[in-house]
């Protein structure tokens, strides 16, 4: 019995050392066609791990070791490639180009480490994204709001140099944001120029002319288009001051308004005035930009940065201007005309260097100051007589000009309508 068992286990020994070299055969088979579907596949890093660990067993078996050589380098390449793909894809992102960053960060893969982090980038960038579309809504939203308040804004602008002021203060007073302030300013002209032209009323009708004439000169200086006629308004006071006062000296051969002592003008901050000119001219806001360096001008005719600026203006704003353009330095030039000042050489130079646009009526009161002064002279200066009329002339000249005959001397009137 023992010899029986005992031939047994050496047959079952035999049978297992002789099945041994077949099933390693068998397995290194396996090994080398699962490294060459990798192959086939694309897996660079699946057949480096079959051909690693068939060579690592038979270097000998095939070309195992070779091809273990060369997907070895190869997936060191591949991953040096998802490591560069993750840190450009960072760099991409700093710079907010969020769809490149994405596409290297979905090149980084298996078996990366830097597979998690590319991950969590991802996941960043789809958060960043959802917040710079809400950000982008808002800015185009406020950038609507905006355009919509500049639009009132400007109709309220229009609507007060036309002296709408009804119209003026509807579109105004809805100006809200960042021309809210914009707005505030042109409603505060507003209720200074009502103030004023209330204030005239009241002196007039209480036989006070000249202050009445003082009081419609300022409601000029902040419109001269103002409802209320505050132009004609000024001739009228200082004729009926003249009447009412018999000491006063009368120009029979003029019936020009007796001089009303001019109010001190409020002074402006020049620099300030100067810079938001130059900015509203940088930004195209020509009519902002004249404004500012007329202001300027008004009150320090000699300004060089405020002379320089009304001369880049000239050169770019070639638009044709009308009876309602806000024009604050002729305003005042009028104004102080009305009152007996010479203004001739303001005038004259706000021709000639371009510090306006309304040559028309600049000609108009250039000549009739000039003309004015003839009279007084006792009318023997004839060649002061003919640059009146050559002022004249070129007034009517622009195309559209009209004199402001209501509270101009009939024989000044008539020396125009004669011109030639």
């Amino acid at each position: 019995m023992k010899l029986y068992k005992a031939q047994t286990s050496a047959l079952l020994i035999a049978v297992f050392l002789a099945a041994a070299p077949a099933a390693r055969a068998d397995k290194k088979d396996d090994l080398y066609a699962k490294g060459t579907a990798a192959e086939t596949n694309g897996d660079t890093f699946g057949a480096k791990a079959a051909f690693c660990q068939l060579a690592s067993e038979d270097a000998g078996y095939k070309d195992s070791k070779s091809k273990c050589d060369t997907y070895t380098a190869e997936a060191t390449k591949a991953l040096n490639r998802f490591n560069l793909n993750f840190n450009e894809g960072v760099g991409l992102m700093q710079e907010g180009k969020y769809d490149q960053a994405e596409f290297k960060f979905r090149n980084v893969k298996p078996p990366s480490p830097r597979v998690p982090d590319a991950q969590a980038k991802l996941a960043e960038i789809a958060k960043l994204k959802q917040d710079k579309a809400a950000a982008d809504a808002a800015a185009k939203n406020n950038a609507d709001q905006d355009a919509q308040m500049k639009g009132k804004l400007d109709q309220g602008i229009d609507a007060y140099n036309r002296g709408d002021f009804g119209s003026a203060k509807g579109s105004l007073g809805g100006v809200t944001g960042k021309y809210q302030g914009d707005a505030q300013g042109y409603l505060t002209k507003i209720r200074n120029y009502e103030a004023k032209m209330a204030e005239a009323a009241a002196d007039a009708a209480n036989n006070n002319f000249s202050g009445a004439a003082s009081a419609y000169a300022e409601a000029v200086k902040l419109n001269p288009s103002g409802p209320g006629d505050p132009l004609g308004q000024v001739g009228k006071m200082n004729q009926l001051a003249v009447k009412a006062n018999s000491s006063a000296p009368i120009a029979a051969a003029v019936n020009n308004p007796a001089p009303v002592k001019a109010k001190e003008v409020p002074k402006i901050d020049v620099a300030r005035y100067v810079s938001d000119g130059q900015k509203a001219l940088a930004k195209g806001d020509f009519k902002k930009a004249r404004r500012f360096f007329q202001e300027v001008l008004g009150q320090d005719s000699h300004n060089q940065e405020a002379t320089d600026g009304m001369a880049e203006l000239k050169s770019k704003d070639t638009a044709q201007a009308v009876a309602t353009d806000d024009d604050p330095l002729l305003s005042r030039l009028i104004v102080l005309f009305y009152e007996g000042n010479d203004v001739e050489s303001q005038l004259n130079n706000y021709i000639y260097t371009g510090q306006g646009k309304k040559m028309g009526l600049a000609n108009f009161y250039a000549g009739a100051s000039m003309l004015t002064r003839y009279y007084l002279a006792g009318a023997t200066d004839e060649n002061l007589k003919r640059e009146a009329r050559k002022k004249f002339k070129a007034a009517k000249e622009v195309e559209g000009f009209k004199a402001p005959e209501k509270f101009i001397s009939p024989k000044i009137m008539k020396a125009f309508q004669e011109a030639s």
